[in-house]
C-alpha cells in the first residue's frame, strides 16, 4: 500500500492556497484502490474577498476525498472532489482534480524514489464565476536514509481557458521531513507554499508559505487492511498565508 496518496488540489479560488496540504508519495501498486480524506480548517485568512457589507472571511474549512487506482506498478489514476466552507456559509463544491502519476524510479522501502505527476482542474466547468481551469505538473522525489523520509514535490501551474490571466507559470511546492519513531507512528515537519506567477512573484511576504509539525499513526504491519492517520498544525510565515491551519488526513486501502 502507498501510505499516503500523491496529489495536489488542481483548482481553487484566486489568492493564497487553501489546499489540504497533501504530502505526495512515489510508489504505485497494480490493482490497489485507495481512498483518502483530507481536511483543513484555517484561521486568520488574509483578505481574499470582501462582501457587500464590508466583512472579510475569517475561517475556511476545506474537505476532499481522493480515490486512487493503480493501473500498473508504475502508473496510477486519481479523482479528487473538493468542497469548501467559508464561515457562516454552506459547503460548496470548489474543485475537481483529475490526475495521473508515472513512477520513474520506484522506492519500495529503498533509499530513493522518483515519479512524475500531472493533473487538470476543470474549474470553469464546475463553477461559473470566471475562474480559469488549471494544468499542473512536476516531479515527486523521496529520499529515505534510515528512519527518515524526506519528500519534495515542486509543481508548475498553468492557467487555461478564456479566464486565464497569467503571463507565465505559477509555482507550488509540498515538502516533508518525517522520522519513524516505531513501525506504528512517526513525527514530521511539513512546509507548503505557492507563488501565483513566477515572473511577478513580488516580495516574499506577498507569497503563501506555511510550516508546522505533524503526527502520523499507521496500521500494524500484519493488519488485514492498511491505513494511516495524520494530524498537525501549520503556521503562516507571511502576511499572505493563514495564521494557523489544522490539518487532518486519513487513508485506507481496499
Amino acid at each position: 500500500m502507498v501510505p499516503a496518496i500523491a496529489v495536489a488540489t488542481l483548482a481553487r479560488p484566486p489568492g493564497p492556497a487553501f489546499a489540504e496540504y497533501e504530502i505526495p508519495e512515489v510508489d504505485a501498486e497494480k490493482g490497489a484502490i485507495e481512498a483518502e480524506y483530507r481536511g483543513a480548517s484555517h484561521w486568520g485568512l488574509p483578505p481574499a474577498e470582501e462582501t457587500g457589507e464590508g466583512e472579510l472571511d475569517a475561517l475556511r474549512q476545506s474537505h476532499e476525498i481522493e480515490f486512487q487506482y493503480g493501473v500498473t506498478d508504475w502508473w496510477m489514476l486519481r479523482l479528487t472532489p473538493n468542497v469548501e466552507q467559508v464561515a457562516g456559509d454552506q459547503l460548496e463544491l470548489a474543485s475537481l482534480g483529475i490526475e495521473t502519476q508515472f513512477v520513474l524510479v520506484p522506492r519500495h522501502d529503498g533509499v530513493f524514489g522518483l515519479a512524475f505527476m500531472a493533473g487538470y482542474g476543470p474549474y470553469s466547468f464546475l463553477v461559473a464565476d470566471g475562474r480559469p481551469d488549471e494544468f499542473e505538473f512536476g516531479p515527486v522525489m523521496e529520499l529515505a536514509p534510515g528512519p527518515w523520509l524526506l519528500t519534495f514535490n515542486p509543481r508548475l501551474v498553468d492557467q487555461l481557458g478564456e479566464f486565464a490571466d497569467q503571463e507565465w507559470l505559477g509555482f507550488e511546492y509540498a515538502t516533508q521531513a518525517r522520522y519513524s519513531v516505531t513501525e506504528r507512528w512517526g513525527v514530521a515537519v511539513l512546509m507548503f507554499g505557492e507563488i501565483e506567477e513566477l515572473v511577478h512573484s513580488g516580495p516574499f511576504d506577498a507569497q503563501s508559505h506555511v510550516l508546522g509539525p505533524s503526527l502520523y499513526v499507521f496500521s500494524a504491519p500484519d493488519a488485514d487492511r492498511e491505513w494511516n492517520l495524520g494530524a498537525g498544525v501549520l503556521f503562516g510565515l507571511t502576511d499572505a498565508s493563514p495564521d494557523t491551519s489544522l490539518r487532518i488526513t486519513f487513508a485506507v486501502e481496499y
